[in-house]
């Protein structure tokens, strides 16, 4: 506990942990001061430790070299036209991403191995920021790696193999093994064997992975203690069983354990299965199992502080310490199904808030499920993959069973991921300490059994979180950044009512079958949905679609998919696109209402109005039938066009004589055929925003667009220089925030 909070504390710099290690101290010094001068001395320790690292963990690159020799230090990951790896310059490591031009090169790339040296001529870049609420800290997560460039090079030249180091050769053979099982077996079983022989996960598919983290099973694809205790178990009877005294075994594994932490990617969960396993081949009975996990922590926290941010190693060290600490209350159930439900049972509850942290959402089907699912995979499918991957040359049929058991079994989790999903939002920093609280009372409630009223506290803050949103007096606008397209988020102060004007767009231009990567980017299912699950939004009142263009509504499938649609709303026309009609069917089959507006539509929700004043119904390009939505929001008056062009502008002047607006959303990312000299004096904005990709291939926003702005003394936010716009709002607006990229 001293080191956690110690490295916590110098590496966030959080005032919440200072003061944790404090409450520590406290509490040793009242009920246990004898330990005091250890937990002192630790926590110094370890203070200083990660404060050394991170000082240190500087560049030394000024992001102007264009000429450097790199040597690949990490497996090289080939995707459709797409190279990831790690290299190394000098003491440096970089991040390497690679576009391939031809299939040629993409075969090359899959031959090259760990210990390549190459003369390298590209660019540097810094890792992107977030530009967009809850979303993944990229430049972070490479911090935490020691990373601080991406290279991307231009050319690759006088490549070849140096002298490699014993970690690089294990390395290798671990590729080469990867390899193997993807030549040697179909497809899925092979994606499966790699997770968990070699803890390798990148060829399963992205839906089937993400259906096993949904219902809370993606522990079972991770090498953990329950791998390494079948593997080492088994290992140790047959050695036994050949002739071998307790000892020699003893000593074999010893040597083979560290090897093979490598072979399966050294993982934290590995590395603390490998650890503890140690500990206990070392001193036999005489160490406790707490004591076997304290030692794996403090050794990994010593060899890199950056560790404690890797979610494997939260979610390995915390469901281990639960199970101990709780193994007693789990022992007692005579029956192993009974034990099996409370370790199940245990184990979600410990880390329920670094998934709701980290996911927004659990599933209760979870609990079950492990039931079932624990003992296939440790009796059947593990044993399986091992002895298909030694026999497969001498008898098939292995492979044929593994088939069956997976291929079934991927059906099912598939099948029951977006059922009972409970969404309840990233929660408040307060609100993780009450669920810390609470838990820990749970726990101790069966421990003493006058305290069962306690267990309901757990119950209460769970309870807590999944109103809060309902109490909040803020209301948000918030101008996602989904590149070159729209989606504007809405929401009401105490959540009266959630709308969503449009959603995006990903543009697929593959033309090549090679150049297809397993999951491609998607605006809707990597932007929008994570942030509407990280608000804790289960229900979307209004999906507004403007119009029917692909950068506005083409991943508005994945935006009713994933959360409820009550009313899909759209604007009255003669004709509409397939994407359109493709989405009002979607819309229909999963239970939403269809409304069709036109001008002169209006509602109310509390103080906030809102009126559709475009379109009339006889306009005559696509653009122009855009849904403008007029509202009164926040004390301002808000108009958001679409991608309304001039010829709709001008409509909008001829029938509406008096419009006001403070804020304005330009209309078609700022294009010149929109936001016209006369539309700006009719309205007189003072703030206008922008959605629009960077570096974009239409040139948007204008530079006229700019000017006109500019000359009308309008504030200007654009997506692709300030990222998402947030505007926050109670009577008035009060904050407005950026996430510039």
């Amino acid at each position: 506990m001293a080191a956690v909070l110690a490295v916590l504390s110098m590496l966030t710099k959080s005032v919440v942990c200072f003061v944790l290690s404090f409450i520590y101290f406290a509490f040793l010094f009242w009920r246990k001061r004898k330990q005091c001068f250890t937990y002192v001395s630790c926590y110094l320790f370890f203070s200083v430790w990660s404060h050394w690292i991170h000082q240190h963990n500087v560049t030394t690159l000024s992001g102007n070299e264009t000429a450097l020799v790199v040597r690949f230090i990490a497996p090289i990951y080939v995707d459709g036209d797409r190279v990831k790896t790690v290299v190394q310059w000098q003491n440096e490591r970089l991040k390497l991403i690679y576009r391939l031009r031809t299939e040629e090169e993409k075969r090359q790339w899959a031959e090259w191995q760990i210990g390549t040296t190459c003369s390298l001529q590209g660019m540097l870049e810094r890792p992107s920021l977030p530009t967009n609420p809850y979303a993944f800290n990229y430049r972070r997560y490479l911090f935490h790696q020691r990373i601080h460039w991406i290279v991307r090079p231009t050319s690759l030249e006088r490549c070849m193999r140096a002298n490699i180091t014993w970690m690089e050769r294990l390395q290798t053979i671990r590729q080469d093994g990867i390899r193997y099982i993807q030549n040697h077996f179909p497809h899925d079983v092979g994606a499966f064997m790699q997770a968990l022989i070699y803890g390798e996960r990148s060829d399963i598919h992205p839906a089937v992975l993400s259906s096993y983290q949904k219902l809370g099973l993606i522990h079972l694809l991770a090498i953990s203690g329950l791998h390494m205790t079948l593997l080492v178990g088994g290992c140790f009877y047959l050695f036994i069983r050949f002739g071998m005294t307790r000892e020699r075994a003893s000593t074999v594994l010893l040597l083979c354990i560290p090897l093979y932490v490598i072979l399966a990617g050294a993982a934290p969960s590995v590395m603390r299965a490998a650890i503890m396993t140690i500990c206990f081949l070392l001193a036999s009975s005489r160490l406790r199992t707490l004591d076997a996990l304290s030692v794996s922590c403090l050794l990994l926290l010593a060899k890199d502080p950056y560790i404690i941010f890797h979610l494997g190693f939260q979610l390995s060290f915390l469901v281990c310490f639960a199970l101990i600490i709780c193994s007693p209350w789990i022992q007692s159930g005579r029956s192993f199904v009974y034990q099996l439900l409370m370790t199940s049972f245990v184990a979600q509850v410990s880390t329920l808030p670094i998934l709701l942290y980290h996911f927004y959402e659990i599933s209760l089907l979870s609990i079950p499920l492990n039931v079932i699912f624990v003992p296939l995979y440790t009796f059947v499918i593990l044993p399986l993959s091992f002895l298909a991957l030694f026999i497969h040359a001498y008898v098939p049929f292995v492979i044929y069973v593994l088939t069956f058991v997976i291929e079934r079994t991927n059906a099912l989790v598939v099948a029951l991921s977006d059922a009972f999903m409970l969404t309840l939002g990233r929660p408040p920093t307060w609100l993780m300490i009450a669920y810390v609280i609470a838990i820990c009372v749970f726990f101790l409630s069966f421990e003493q059994q006058r305290a069962v009223m306690f267990r309901f506290l757990f119950a209460v803050v769970i309870g807590v979180h999944f109103v809060l949103p309902f109490f909040r007096p803020n209301g948000e606008v918030v101008m996602l950044d989904v590149g070159q397209g729209d989606s504007i988020y809405i929401e009401l102060p105490y959540r009266k009512a959630v709308y969503l004007i449009d959603t995006g767009g990903t543009m697929s231009w593959v033309d090549e079958p090679w150049k297809e990567r397993k999951q491609s980017f998607r605006v809707g299912e990597d932007v929008i949905v994570p942030f509407l699950k990280a608000k804790g939004v289960r229900t979307i009142d209004a999906l507004i679609a403007t119009h029917g263009d692909f950068d506005h509504i083409g991943d508005a499938g994945d935006v009713c998919r994933a959360v409820r649609v009550k009313t899909l709303v759209v604007g009255i026309k003669k004709e509409r696109s397939d994407l359109e009609q493709a989405l009002i069917s979607q819309a229909i089959k999963n239970g939403a209402r269809v409304q069709v507006v036109q001008s002169g539509h209006r509602w109310k929700v509390g103080n906030a109005q809102f009126h559709i004043i475009s379109p009339f119904g006889n306009e005559t390009t696509e653009n122009d039938r855009s849904v403008v939505v007029y509202a009164s929001i926040g004390g301002v008056y808000w108009l958001f066009t679409g991608d309304l062009e001039e010829g709709g502008e001008r409509q909008l002047i001829r029938t509406y004589r008096s419009l006001p607006v403070d804020i304005l959303k330009v209309g078609h990312h700022g294009s010149k055929t929109s936001t016209s000299e006369f539309f700006l004096r009719h309205i007189r904005p003072k703030v206008a925003f922008i959605s629009v990709g960077r570096r974009n291939r239409y040139g948007h926003p204008h530079r006229e667009v700019i000017a006109r702005l500019r000359d009308h003394n309008v504030r200007i936010f654009r997506t692709d220089e300030h990222g998402a716009i947030v505007i926050r709002f109670r009577e008035r607006i009060s904050t407005i925030q950026t996430f510039s990229p």
